[in-house]
């Protein structure tokens, strides 16, 4: 039974006040919304540049990130609005906007001028879906706000260019995320009957109340199996890892770079958001499905990270690589979930497990983005960059990108003093203070494995390195692209710099991540209000 506080808030909230709040809080994602809507229609009967389309874009960005700094200080209430504008939401979407100018950037000249508004506005959907799912406080809209990162990506997998290769990594990616959404929704309906509730921070409310069948183990068990089944697509993670190396390689490489960034920000702002944040504050009651999401966790953890670092070693095309790079650091950030149930603010950790996925998601995202885009900034169409000896000489021929290259591999390589070395030392530590229940070894033994694996994997890295500075290329230097290349060169540039800075100075990165990490964990107080009155009817006369 419902508190009858909390049963007024849901029952009696004012639908126009809530309503109200939530167009405001939204209003960045709205216009991107519109305008890609806008893009895409107008794209079919007026012929525009590509140039003008990019431009365009660049502009609804401008307009969307103004827009998200001047709601920043709206409120919703937490127990009858679909979205938030907490401090989780706010930093997570103001860095998923930031990124979003970086992937237009390396996108400028990824698409033939007939496809130009259908790709740009695809683009502008996927972001504008990601920042949803930041903001998401319902279940039906989080399902939503993932469908509206899947559905655009089809369209961009497809539309770049049109060949063999292409056409399958689109069509593997179409129906195993089809079946990760199944998954989801099974989860979404299991949590659903368990609460008879859909608004997560009602639920979180519950759990850390112990009401009545909150939680039941069996039915809270099958709910966070398949959340979590569903969600470890999007981020890569094992046992449903098996698509990314052949949709990686058969796609653009633009497209691989989106792939290894969005979906994983996604996954793990969903997980936190509908898993750690709603079971984590469960009271003594919810310790035994407490135990089993983490010890989940931890046996994916442990399977991803080695399954992907082990299987990178055998790979010489760059894209295979970065697929396997990138299921490995899901299994980095999956020890951050296993522990984020378990940690919570108050209970004296040095480091949160929301917090570590928040610091390494955001470090990962600039690394990625920044290897992407050299590789990008240093394809033709006749000399594509493939395989790891096409990099060879590098150093030689384009210096500065050969050198912001190596400082985004040696940071995915966790070097100090790179922002990659501190969001895995975040990680570790993390899984080291983990201070609730008696698994204390269980944690450390997960920060272990992690640092084993990050040993294996900075030999994969260090290869590229090696190739780049002390290997000559058989075929002769690569070419120089010229100003065509300008703006996946700046994306680039702003990616390395602020690895370097993230990493000289990780405070200014960890502690809007800290506040983040306890906003999405904060459970909140129950409302005081009273039940609505019920509205008196007017007999009709019966004349």
């Amino acid at each position: 039974m419902l508190p009858m506080n909390l049963f007024a808030t849901l029952a009696g909230a004012d639908a126009f006040v809530v309503m109200k709040q939530t167009l405001i809080v939204l209003a960045p994602e709205l216009i991107m919304i519109l305008a890609a809507t806008a893009m895409m229609t107008a794209g079919a009967f007026v012929k525009r540049t590509r140039q003008a389309w990019l431009s365009t874009t660049f502009i609804v960005l401008g307009v969307a990130f103004v827009a998200l700094l001047a709601v920043s200080a709206q409120t919703t209430d937490p127990f009858s609005s679909v979205a938030l504008n907490d401090s989780f939401s706010f930093a997570a979407r103001l860095f998923l906007l930031g990124t979003a100018f970086i992937l237009v950037a390396l996108a400028h000249d990824q698409v033939d001028e007939a496809r130009a508004a259908e790709f740009f506005g695809s683009l502008l959907y996927v972001n504008a879906g990601a920042m949803l799912v930041a903001a998401a406080n319902e279940l039906v809209f989080l399902f939503v706000a993932l469908e509206l990162v899947s559905i655009p990506t089809y369209l961009l997998l497809y539309l770049p260019r049109r060949n063999a290769a292409t056409r399958e990594a689109a069509v593997k990616y179409f129906y195993l995320s089809i079946f990760a959404s199944a998954m989801f929704l099974f989860g979404a309906a299991y949590l659903y009957g368990l609460t008879g509730l859909s608004n997560l921070k009602a639920i979180g409310f519950l759990s850390a109340r112990n009401l009545p069948n909150i939680p039941n183990l069996q039915v809270g068990l099958i709910a966070v199996m398949f959340l979590l089944a569903g969600l470890s697509f999007r981020v890569a993670a094992v046992p449903f890892h098996f698509y990314a190396p052949d949709v990686y390689e058969g796609s653009p490489t633009y497209i691989a770079a989106l792939l290894a960034w969005i979906p994983k920000a996604v996954g793990f702002l969903a997980i936190i958001r509908v898993l750690t944040s709603v079971i984590a504050p469960g009271g003594d009651g919810a310790g035994r499905l407490i135990e089993k999401a983490a010890l989940l966790a931890w046996v994916i953890a442990a399977a991803t990270m080695t399954l992907g670092n082990l299987s990178a070693l055998l790979q010489d095309n760059l894209r295979r690589l970065l697929a396997y790079s990138s299921i490995a650091h899901a299994g980095y950030m999956m020890i951050g979930v296993s522990v984020a149930f378990v940690n919570l603010p108050g209970a004296g950790a040095f480091y949160l497990g929301s917090e570590s996925i928040l610091f390494y998601l955001a470090a990962y995202g600039l690394m990625t983005l920044g290897v992407f885009g050299a590789i990008l900034a240093l394809s033709t169409a006749e000399r594509p960059v493939e395989t790891v000896d096409d990099l060879a000489g590098l150093a030689k021929s384009h210096p500065r990108i050969a050198l912001a290259m190596a400082i985004c591999l040696f940071s995915l390589a966790g070097i100090p003093p790179l922002a990659g070395f501190f969001g895995k030392f975040a990680l570790f530590a993390s899984a080291f203070s983990a201070t609730r229940g008696d698994d204390t070894r269980m944690f450390q033994v997960l920060a272990l494995v992690g640092v084993i694996n990050s040993a294996i994997g900075a030999y994969y890295y260090l290869r590229i390195v090696v190739a780049i500075y002390l290997r000559p290329n058989s075929a002769g230097p690569l070419p120089r692209r010229g100003r065509e290349a300008w703006p996946a060169c700046i994306a680039t540039g702003v990616c390395t710099a602020l690895v370097v800075v993230f990493g000289m100075f990780p405070r200014t990165l960890g502690v809007p991540c800290r506040t983040a990490a306890v906003a999405a964990n904060t459970v909140p107080a129950e409302p005081d209000v009273q039940p609505a009155q019920p509205v008196p009817v007017a007999r009709l006369s019966a004349d």
